[in-house]
């Protein structure tokens, strides 16, 4: 069971903020761009979370509590990823 403290809902809360502004913007680019614009979301959103990961791996080495906001986060995009790459297309 994930039991988190209040510091940890922040963290949270903050990190997946980020993660959606990036997402959205990456988005927004590629709408507006011309039609090689969808490659910046093909390749950039993987790479965010893999960036996502390599902190969660890095804080659960050094047994870090906050390697489970790592955790979700990095699970949460992995599930956008599919609906992302289809809305960045759709325009």
């Amino acid at each position: 069971m994930l039991c988190m403290t209040k510091i940890s809902k922040i963290h949270l809360t903050l990190i997946s903020l980020i993660n959606l502004t990036l997402i959205l913007e990456m988005i927004n680019i590629a709408w507006e761009g011309n039609d090689k614009a969808i490659i910046l979301v093909i390749l950039s959103y993987p790479i965010l979370t893999i960036i996502n990961g390599l902190i969660w791996l890095i804080l659960k080495i050094l047994k870090n509590p906050y390697f489970k906001v790592y955790k979700i986060s990095t699970i949460g995009l992995a599930i956008l990823f599919i609906p992302t790459l289809i809305t960045s297309s759709l325009y």
